[in-house]
């Protein structure tokens, strides 16, 4: 098999205009199935470059980064070690690209995310597992569902709050009942118990994912009282005081909205 030309990727990459490197970037779209295995590595590390850069500065990359998310997932299982040793070693703006890259790639990345997950050297590394995981397929978060009520009492405030919010994601991602019923009191107990947690942004995640547990009509109805009472206890109501952050009693409203509906 005759290698890939890379050299206009490679030209694309140094231009500052957009419509170039798209363009680039769709023409290799269309010569995926004629890379060399070896090649590979190298087009996953030179598209995701662009994952580095600030949208906020570029905002007319947007297209072009999504289209490199669709390319790189294209190539699918074979992209997913370059991906992983990128990610592991990337900014917090890369690093988010890459998580939803390898989510978007699917089952093939499942395994290589799990391990990373359970054997993560540093908090870091888990949130990151924790991050791209979250965007995999329902039975991936079925699977992992029981180590995400765990990671809520993790010593990592980013550990926590990733799980928290990743816990609100499988609620929305099953109907009710689908969620076995032990998993699902497990992760009520440990929400209840980590709404009064030591940072306002893991509280104001817990009390979002209470709120999808009872719009998901998860939550029986001793649940759902001990719920109410817990949120309303965050808006000063029944004499206690409001949580001090807005954030979480703005989150709390809508939850004791939630929560209440269920109840009906």
């Amino acid at each position: 098999m005759t290698p890939v030309d890379l050299g206009p990727l490679y030209s694309a990459m140094m231009s500052n205009d957009p419509t170039i490197t798209r363009k680039a970037v769709a023409e290799l779209a269309s010569e995926l199935d004629s890379l060399a295995p070896s090649q590979i590595p190298e087009v996953v590390e030179v598209m995701s470059s662009l994952f580095y850069i600030d949208m906020g500065d570029k905002p007319q990359y947007v297209g072009v980064v999504e289209d490199v998310v669709s390319t790189i997932a294209a190539i699918g299982e074979k992209a997913v070690p370059t991906l992983m040793a990128l990610m592991c070693d990337s900014d917090l703006k890369a690093t988010l690209m890459f998580g939803r890259t390898l989510g978007r790639i699917g089952p093939p990345a499942y395994g290589p995310l799990k391990d990373l997950f359970y054997r993560a050297e540093t908090p870091h590394q888990r949130v990151l597992a924790l991050f791209a995981l979250a965007k995999m397929h329902e039975a991936a978060l079925m699977e992992i569902f029981p180590d995400l009520v765990t990671a809520l009492d993790d010593s990592d405030r980013e550990v926590r709050d990733t799980a928290a919010r990743t816990i609100g994601r499988v609620v929305d991602a099953f109907r009710p009942g689908q969620l076995p019923h032990d998993h699902v009191s497990s992760a009520f107990e440990r929400l209840i118990f980590r709404l009064t947690d030591s940072s306002p942004v893991v509280r104001f995640k817990v009390v979002r994912s209470l709120g999808k547990l009872a719009k998901n009509q998860y939550l029986d109805k001793d649940q759902l009282d001990a719920a109410t009472t817990a949120i309303k206890s965050l808006l000063g109501m029944g004499g206690g005081e409001a949580d001090l952050m807005y954030m979480v009693r703005r989150e709390a409203e809508e939850a004791l909205m939630r929560l209440e509906d269920a109840a009906l």
